[in-house]
């Protein structure tokens, strides 16, 4: 089969190699080699230069396991500096319709592509990390999924993929700029979005009293369990299938995360209670000062009354409260998220065909067929699509 290099340009190797002259680097596999790696791993995981909140130890190994049970490969490149572990670029490798295909670690329930590294050292060591993996793996495509703007990673791969797909925004609210969480609140979505919050408090306390709670860690397991499962029966009714929802290793996945006795107060559940009856969770990820929103869902009963706004704003009272710097809605940008948001971070995907099976996944599939595909999906009946989008799921489109 013919194939191409994986090798970054001399030029850029030259210019990688004078800055980092002491870093060696190495590959460790499977999740055997990251729990190998603990203590080194959380040391690094606590100073990343990114945050990287789907690369902490407890996700990593998490994440790991979850490929694993799908069959894949997992392989780290580490990077080593005066003998300490200063940058981990954690990968999968995966069999789709015949193409070896490979991907950030956690693809596809993990919302950012990542790479532990510490926040003192070159950027470049991300490219030397590339190199070692392009040196151990055999594959047809690299995919590099929702990757942040101004990351470490993004600027590794400007040089050595080339960017796929439509650019994704991830609005957040940054808590940080002196402001009471309160006037955030007040201000965020305008008059309007004030109104219909309202209304809705109204709406859904002739129902039954109002409760927020707040569980987290291992805690937070039944509730992460109920949300999943709500999730499932509200995109069953719509039509849809989900790589992420309707794959149970998903669920099996955060609870590893919400059990390590270190890790695990990272995973927060928050549900909105009425009348002692579940309205609507949110599943979100704490990492340093930032709050990430990962899932959120409403109970079909109380749907009527937008339960999941008063959810959200609770949650936002509850992090500003912890002393929490940034909410991350994460990619897309929905239109709601935009409504609850004051800046937004550009997320690109990248791919890197290897061989020409690779470049016609690439370009035909990824670039052609799979926007058609989609674009088809939506147009046809809630029943026959939710069939036809779960047959191509298991024919290993994503």
């Amino acid at each position: 089969m013919t194939s191409v290099s994986l090798i970054l340009p001399l030029r850029s190797q030259s210019r990688c190699a004078a800055s980092v002259a002491s870093a060696t680097a190495g590959v460790v596999r499977g999740s055997s080699g990251i729990s190998a790696l603990e203590c080194d791993w959380r040391a690094l995981a606590a100073t990343a230069r990114d945050g990287a909140p789907f690369l902490n130890f407890a996700f990593a190994v998490a994440a790991a396991h979850y490929h694993e049970a799908r069959g894949e490969r997992v392989l780290t490149a580490t990077v080593m500096q005066s003998g300490r572990l200063v940058c981990a670029l954690p990968i999968a490798v995966a069999r789709r319709s015949g193409i070896k295909v490979a991907m950030l670690l956690g693809d596809p329930f993990a919302q950012y592509g990542d790479v532990l590294l510490a926040r003192e050292v070159a950027p470049r060591l991300c490219e030397l990390a590339l190199r070692e993996l392009a040196r151990a793996i055999n594959v047809d495509v690299l995919e590099f999924r929702r990757v942040r703007d101004g990351s470490a990673l993004m600027s590794a791969l400007c040089r050595f993929a080339r960017p796929t797909g439509p650019i994704l925004e991830a609005p957040f609210l940054d808590l940080a700029n002196g402001r009471p969480v309160e006037d955030l609140l007040h201000a965020i979505g305008g008059a309007k979005q004030r109104r219909e919050r309202a209304r809705s408090r109204r709406r859904l306390a002739e129902q039954g009293a109002l409760g927020f709670e707040v569980r987290r860690g291992a805690e937070a397991c039944e509730w992460v369990r109920d949300a999943v499962e709500m999730k499932r029966r509200w995109l069953a009714a719509a039509g849809h299938a989900s790589p992420v929802i309707d794959d149970p290793e998903f669920a099996k996945a955060f609870a590893r995360v919400a059990k390590d006795p270190r890790d695990g107060r990272c995973l927060v559940a928050t549900r909105l209670g009425v009348g002692g009856r579940p309205a609507a969770y949110e599943i979100g990820l704490v990492q340093g000062a930032r709050y990430h929103a990962f899932l959120g869902v409403v109970a079909g009963d109380f749907a009527a009354a937008s339960p999941g706004k008063i959810l959200m704003e609770e949650t936002f009272r509850w992090c500003g409260a912890q002393g929490l710097e940034t909410i991350d809605l994460l990619p897309p940008a929905d239109h709601y998220k935009r409504l609850w948001s004051n800046g937004s971070v550009p997320v690109r995907d990248h791919v890197r065909p290897v061989t020409i099976a690779g470049a016609l996944y690439a370009g035909l599939w990824l670039e052609t067929l799979r926007p058609r595909l989609r674009a088809a999906l939506g147009r046809l009946p809630a029943s026959l699509r939710r069939k036809v989008g779960a047959a191509a799921l298991k024919a290993g489109a994503r």
